[in-house]
């Protein structure tokens, strides 16, 4: 048995609604203002069962053009479609609407239905056929049956449910194992039970006690009831219309538009990059910039358009974009969206979701890969792949979950598949699991090489480049975890050498230019003559950047013991020695006698003592030092 929902759509008062009663025997007109002015405002919602056993749900959709709005978040989850033309009007402007619609939102079948075949002859109905069949041409319904009703009557009723029953076996069934999904079209209050919403179950399924969240406001929401075609039930699956009844939200938390979705599993962002098509009828161009009315899911907002690479698309064109919110929505890969201009209200494109958690960027940048991504179709290997390599650094496999709509067993199975084929690398850790394409662990790779060599060029003494430095130069957004591995990766390869905080090239010595080679000579004869320790200032009168002093120390032939002096290495151990053996002997030195013991003055006397405190060699006693 499969779960199947049917969209009606159509132009106002071509007889949706009453050919929903004529089939199913209940009137989807709920609204008191609906009865009176005899037109759907809202969507209804009614549901039958075929003779084969399948269960149907049936939407109505609101044709007015005033309530398009609320036809757009009806065509959420259905799988085909009952289109309804008036055998009295033929083909009208919201008749044109509703069509480009369901073409965009990627609706593939549906059964065109002619009513009110009773009150025309039979003249003006092979002028309604044909003008269908105009109009109809070059989209999903091209090839699609054409059956005669009267729901007044009810000729034709019979036929048009066999009908359904045999695009009902077409139908494949929703994967209910994937996370959970149910775009909110309505919700209420009911005294007794609490908060209730209700809408199309898209992906996943829905158990009793489940506890789940509310995007985009990640809140949490438990299910307390589930009702299924009016029926209690204790589990709930695509494909299938559900009531749901949560706890610990108020009607007030919730609107149309909201998600109701597994926890974890899908993501909240103010921009998405997406594939955009302006209608081949379309008399509007969308600028860059422009300010559009945004449908997705049972979501309506509003948003600029950015496109990449082109000013503006004409009627019939189709492009990469991003599209920037001010509020945040929540959707994934390949999610179907439709786009209305700012005003006056049209509908003049739509198309699917490329990447749901994008960023801002020039609008030229990302033309390329984007497009990449569009050629992938629907092969959610090349689809992750390209993603991957879009996003140029690592990306978490818990963050692919949020954004692709898969079961996690089939994601894990496609990464697997990538990395023995050597496109994608895998790094694991603290528990996660991040990826990244060989293309760009390549490029990574060669930047490191460019930066450290271009380091090097430009000083030469210098013992590498600061990984910090590095790091925040090429990394970027990545994982610090995955670039310190590609890091031990390169030093395991022979490509760098990594020493404390310094990164240079493998085998890398410096090379003294003439120049350098004069002043390491001048500083080293005034580091020989003077009395142990050099003042900084006396060897910048010779080294005036210092690099020459940088170049001995990195070298380990001397030390800087304070902000104004420089000690080489081989007198620091005769201090040692000296002062050890001193204090061994005598218990204590003090400055006076460590300044006799060493020659020098009381100030380089004090100096050597601090230093010495400081590398816990002695430790001081009132005025004294001991051996630490």
């Amino acid at each position: 048995m499969k779960n199947i929902i049917i969209g009606t759509a159509g132009h106002i008062d071509h007889g949706k609604t009453t050919l929903i009663k004529a089939l199913t025997g209940h009137d989807t007109d709920r609204l008191k203002e609906e009865k009176e002015r005899g037109i759907t405002i809202d969507l209804g919602f009614s549901f039958f069962e075929l003779s084969n056993g399948d269960k149907v749900g049936i939407i109505d959709v609101p044709g007015h053009e005033k309530f398009l709005n609320n036809m757009l978040s009806g065509v959420v989850g259905m799988d085909f479609i009952l289109f309804v033309v008036a055998a009295d009007e033929g083909v009208m402007p919201q008749t044109v609407e509703h069509l480009n619609i369901l073409n965009l939102v990627g609706i593939k079948n549906g059964i065109i239905v002619i009513t009110k075949k009773d009150i025309v002859d039979e003249e003006m109905l092979e002028l309604v056929v044909d003008d269908i069949k105009e109009n109809f041409s070059n989209t999903f319904l091209e090839n699609a049956p054409v059956v005669e009703v009267s729901s007044k009557t009810g000729d034709g009723i019979e036929k048009l449910k066999t009908m359904i029953n045999e695009y009902s076996e077409k139908v494949v069934p929703r994967d209910d194992n994937k996370p959970f999904r149910l775009p909110v079209d309505r919700v209420f209050t009911l005294k007794g039970i609490g908060t209730v919403v209700t809408g199309t179950i898209i992906e996943g399924s829905v158990n009793l006690n489940d506890e789940l969240s509310l995007y985009p406001y990640e809140m949490p929401a438990k299910v307390r009831n589930i009702q299924v075609h009016g029926v209690d039930v204790d589990r709930a699956l695509a494909g299938q219309r559900a009531a749901i009844n949560i706890s610990s939200l108020s009607k007030s938390d919730i609107r149309r538009g909201d998600l109701l979705a597994e926890k974890d599993s899908v993501f909240r962002s103010n921009i998405i990059d997406v594939e955009l098509k302006n209608l081949d009828d379309s008399i509007r161009t969308i600028k860059n910039g422009s300010k559009v009315h945004f449908f997705v899911g049972t979501k309506e907002t509003v948003g600029a358009v950015i496109l990449f690479g082109k000013k503006e698309l004409n009627p019939g064109e189709m492009a990469t974009a991003q599209i920037r919110f001010d509020e945040d929505i929540s959707v994934k890969f390949g999610d179907r969206f439709i786009v209305r201009f700012y005003s006056p209200l049209e509908t003049i494109g739509g198309g699917r979701i490329l990447d749901p958690i994008a960023r801002r960027h020039k609008t030229s940048s990302k033309t390329a890969i984007k497009s990449s991504i569009t050629k992938s179709g629907d092969d959610f290997k090349d689809i992750i792949y390209e993603f991957i390599r879009e996003k140029a650094i690592s990306v978490e496999k818990n963050d692919l979950y949020k954004i692709f709509s898969m079961e996690i067993s089939q994601l894990e199975n496609i990464l697997e598949q990538l990395v023995e084929s050597g496109r994608i690398r895998c790094y694991e850790d603290n528990r996660k699991e991040l990826y990244m394409t060989s293309e760009n662990y390549g490029k990574i790779k060669n930047d490191v090489l460019s930066k450290v060599k271009e380091y090097h060029n430009r000083f030469n003494l210098k013992p590498g480049i600061n990984k910090e430095t590095l790091t925040s130069s090429i990394s970027g957004e990545m994982d610090n975890s995955i670039f310190n591995k590609v890091l031990r990766d390169m030093e395991n390869e022979s490509l760098i050498e990594m020493q404390n905080e310094f990164i240079r090239l493998y085998g890398y010595s410096p090379e003294l230019s003439d120049e350098q080679s004069s002043i390491l000579g001048k500083v080293s004869m005034l580091l020989q003559e003077d009395d142990m320790i050099v003042k900084k200032e006396n060897i910048k009168e010779i080294d005036r950047d210092l690099s020459i002093l940088e170049y001995l120390q990195s070298d380990g032939v001397v030390s800087v013991i304070s902000n104004e002096y420089v000690i080489k290495n081989e007198y620091i151990d005769t201090i040692k020695d000296k002062t050890s053996e001193y204090i061994q002997k005598n218990g204590t030195i003090s400055v006076a006698e460590i300044r006799d013991l060493l020659k020098t003055n009381r100030n380089k006397a004090v100096i050597v003592l601090e230093y010495l405190d400081k590398i816990k060699f002695t430790k001081r006693v009132d005025n004294d030092r001991i051996l630490w």
